[in-house]
């Protein structure tokens, strides 16, 4: 044997050897590093600070408290692609304690990955991740409301105040589009003993929305229903069409200084 071949056997048996121990190190790696990136793939729903359950359903994020109403998909996404990330290059050996705030994801198997953190005006740096025995400190830039209500994508109107042409049934000074939020929301309510209201905005674009408050001691809902005018424009045809089935038939749980506000009395 010539000293070429001989050394290229050598370099082909070192070479087999790294491969060889590369493999038997792969699962340890695997358990290690890559455990829970994957465990999160798994996640199909996940309960905010015990009061709110947010489940995968037919292809979107929902509320399962609220009649399965949809909550702010691109905020749920958002949060699982950091969160993905961020499992990849995270410290080991954490111990969670003091955060205030809490999600739990449940996988499919019954397994739950608990997330403690602290948000400041729905955003953290930080979540410690704990689930079997393992816990983890995982680092980026998460937006992670710790309000359910938050999840819900606010305001219940999109809209700028600019955009309306009239208004009807209260004070226009008292009715901002960027001020309705909403807490929960019913798909069926009886309402029926409870004082009501009807309010109607006209946007220049040719939009009409209809809104009935319904105002009960301290508590306030509305009913909101989208058309169009006799002459509506195409962008006014197009909103109503993609947009309609967020309101049509569901009721939304208003904060109390916006419902009495928009009642037109400070309290019923």
């Amino acid at each position: 044997m010539n000293r070429k071949l001989l050394w290229a056997v050598i370099l082909l048996l070192a070479l087999g050897g790294v491969a060889i121990f590369a493999m038997r190190l792969l699962p340890s790696f695997y358990k290690e590093e890559m455990k829970l990136s994957v465990m999160l793939e798994d996640v199909k729903s996940f309960v905010v600070n015990d009061g709110m359950t947010v489940v995968y359903k037919d292809g979107i994020w929902c509320s399962q408290d609220d009649d399965y109403y949809p909550v702010n998909n691109v905020t749920v996404d958002d949060f699982f692609k950091t969160l993905k990330n961020a499992a990849l290059h995270a410290d080991m050996s954490v111990r969670a304690g003091g955060e205030k705030n809490q999600i739990t994801l449940l996988l499919n198997n019954g397994d739950k990955i608990n997330l403690w953190f602290d948000d400041e005006n729905g955003r953290t740096d930080k979540v410690a991740a704990v689930y079997e025995n393992e816990s983890k400190l995982l680092y980026g830039d998460f937006v992670l409301p710790s309000q359910p209500y938050q999840w819900f994508a606010q305001p219940l109107i999109n809209l700028d105040d600019d955009e309306i042409e009239e208004i009807s049934g209260v004070d226009p000074h008292d009715f901002s589009f960027k001020d309705l939020i909403f807490y929960q929301v019913a798909q069926k309510a009886d309402f029926a003993d409870w004082m009501s209201k009807e309010l109607k905005v006209d946007l220049k674009n040719g939009v009409a929305i209809n809104a009935t408050i319904f105002a009960q001691g301290h508590s306030y809902w509305v009913r909101l229903n989208l058309d169009t005018s006799i002459m509506p424009t195409a962008e006014a045809y197009e909103f109503v069409k993609n947009n309609g089935f967020l309101y049509d038939g569901w009721y939304f749980e208003l904060p109390q200084p916006i419902g009495s506000r928009l009642l037109g009395m400070d309290q019923v």
